[in-house]
């Protein structure tokens, strides 16, 4: 079976294969409202490691690549977001900022899109910036199967596409043992087709 693929399916996603393995938990709708609504928001991706919310805020910046999206760490300097242009930004892990920062960003920027593991309604609160929430949190077999089919549908050979089918007593085991951490189903399946 490892022979249909050019990779292992449930290797890292690149940004630009996001789009096709992407199940949104939200209509883009939403958030391009809240961007063209002219006010001041925060858009928080909120929850566990593991549950999506970064290949969620990639997707979404590729509907709307006219913004930014900045990839924190431990060492980052808050001065490149600020010194942007636009009033609309991505940034994924905003825990890296520290309070101060986070108020800095939040006054500085109208529309700031973000993921985080708890939620940063106080800073809203002081910068008077309207709060959006988005939770990533739960599982479904559905949901799971659709990702699992497009990740093996983006690796397969093309000369060997076949409909992929994985049983519902496969994906129950998995939601059993793994429960929403899609992380780690993904980290099990990579390991089942090395």
């Amino acid at each position: 079976m490892k022979e249909n693929y050019h990779f292992n399916p449930f290797a890292g996603v690149l940004d630009h294969e996001v789009n096709h393995t992407i199940v949104p938990r939200f209509p883009i709708s939403e958030i391009v409202a809240a961007i063209e609504n002219n006010q001041s928001i925060a858009i928080e991706l909120i929850g566990k490691q593991g549950r999506g919310k970064t290949t969620h805020l990639i997707w979404l910046q590729q509907q709307l690549p006219e913004y930014p999206i900045f990839h924190l760490g431990k060492n980052t300097e808050i001065t490149e977001i600020l010194q942007h242009a636009s009033e609309v930004v991505f940034v994924d892990s905003i825990h890296h900022l520290n309070f101060k920062e986070r108020l800095q960003l939040f006054k500085a920027k109208r529309v700031v899109i973000y993921t985080t593991h708890y939620t940063r309604k106080l800073s809203c609160v002081l910068t008077q910036k309207k709060l959006k929430v988005i939770r990533f949190k739960g599982i479904d077999i559905h949901t799971l199967k659709k990702i699992i089919n497009n990740r093996l549908s983006l690796a397969q050979k093309d000369n060997q596409k076949q409909e992929i089918q994985v049983s519902e007593s496969e994906l129950q085991e998995l939601i059993k043992k793994y429960g929403d951490n899609y992380r780690g189903i993904i980290n099990k399946l990579y390991e089942n087709y090395q």
